[in-house]
């Protein structure tokens, strides 16, 4: 693959549009499809950022434009003909200057079937206002900013907990962690985290690195949906992608998604895996261009051979053993989605370890029929697994 020359020097937000396509237009799919009439999306830190470009690519405005407009016309189509779905795009922006190039091209550039619109100032102070142009119907809120402290719990509080939505947020771990030990910034790790006592900062303090970003993303995990409440069908659901720097084998920010549906999750942990792959092709051609020297093999073909430190089978092994008995029991989209919650892992790390083990004689899937080389286990059809023995 080659990279856009658009994304040259900021690869890492190649790599996160790449999440936001590849999800949203999706998403928009199944809840067009669903029976929903009105569907808002939100973008609360627009921009434009990085682009000089009058088209404005390689912008989260003019990606997100576009998905929704290809959804529009593809639900307006046979077999689904649903002309009637309402679409609206709002766009936020505190600087003054991007505002003013937000609002012109939008006025140029939206499409008419799109009700677009350009508000200026801080999102967390135009909640209310937001949330009343979101009207009663689906919303899905891309909360993209620049640092941490816009993201604490007491700023996202008002959109998690709206019934109908969804949030992709960009925790830029790498900027918090700088700052989680000073006593000086208490009061604002705690709006992230809540309360640490002295258990939770030696529990920190004694973690490597990796282990370290991994509590502090779940901990902030669990506050999101702690923010989201309880209020709907659904339980309040959350999972994260990692983007990694470029140059460097360490994570830049995680993306967490908080939802309410499990397919919602499973969708967006397919899709990770899919950018998981593409950041690793990613950073294998940037060590290329820096060192001049070209490879034996293609990126593509490179990048399938590292597991760019991915948890080892043997673990989800034991996992799968202790999660099943000898009397089978069906694993649905509803189960797949706890597991991959609980554990943060890829659907291939559980399928893979599944076949691993059916190979061994340790476990079946009694509703499988013939063999199977990749996905062991059907989740969407609610297959039947157990231990044998």
């Amino acid at each position: 693959m080659e990279i856009d020359h658009t994304y040259r020097g900021r690869e890492h937000s190649l790599i996160k549009h790449e999440l936001l396509k590849g999800y949203l237009q999706k998403l928009l799919l199944i809840v067009g499809t669903s029976g929903t009439r009105e569907i808002t999306y939100v973008d609360c830190f627009a921009g434009p950022w990085g682009s000089e470009d009058e088209s404005l690519d390689g912008t989260s405005i003019a990606i997100s434009l576009g998905i929704l407009k290809g959804v529009q016309d593809t639900l307006a189509a046979p077999p689904y003909s649903i002309p009637s779905l309402k679409l609206r795009a709002i766009y936020v922006e505190k600087a003054e200057r991007r505002y003013q190039r937000l609002a012109s091209y939008l006025m140029t550039n939206a499409p008419p079937s799109i009700e677009c619109h350009a508000l200026y100032g801080d999102y967390s102070d135009l909640q209310d206002d937001i949330l009343r142009m979101c009207g009663k119907g689906f919303a899905f809120f891309f909360i993209d900013p620049k640092g941490w402290k816009d993201v604490t719990i007491p700023k996202l509080r008002k959109l998690a907990a709206r019934p109908r939505s969804e949030l992709l947020i960009n925790f830029m771990y790498d900027f918090f962690n700088r700052f989680i030990d000073l006593p000086s910034l208490n009061n604002q790790v705690t709006d992230m985290l809540g309360k640490l006592d002295e258990s939770d900062r030696q529990t920190l303090a004694a973690r490597l690195p990796k282990d370290r970003a991994a509590w502090v993303v779940n901990r902030y995990r669990e506050c999101l949906k702690a923010a989201a409440g309880t209020e709907g069908r659904e339980k309040p659901r959350a999972y994260h992608a990692i983007v990694k720097d470029k140059d460097k084998d360490r994570t830049k920010y995680h993306m967490v998604y908080v939802t309410r549906h499990p397919k919602g999750i499973v969708v967006f942990a397919e899709q990770s895996e899919k950018v998981d792959f593409i950041q690793r092709v990613v950073r294998i051609q940037t060590a290329r261009e820096r060192s001049g020297q070209r490879g034996l093999f293609a990126p593509e073909q490179e990048a399938e051979q590292i597991d760019d430190g991915r948890v080892g089978l043997d673990m989800v092994e034991d996992y799968w053993l202790k999660l099943l008995d000898t009397e089978a029991r069906a694993f649905d989209e509803a189960v797949l989605a706890d597991m991959l919650e609980s554990q943060g892992w890829q659907i291939s790390d559980f399928q893979q370890a599944f076949g691993r083990l059916q190979a061994a004689g340790k476990v079946e899937n009694i509703d499988a029929r013939g063999s199977r080389k990749r996905h062991f286990v059907y989740f969407d059809k609610a297959e039947r697994l157990r231990k044998t023995r």
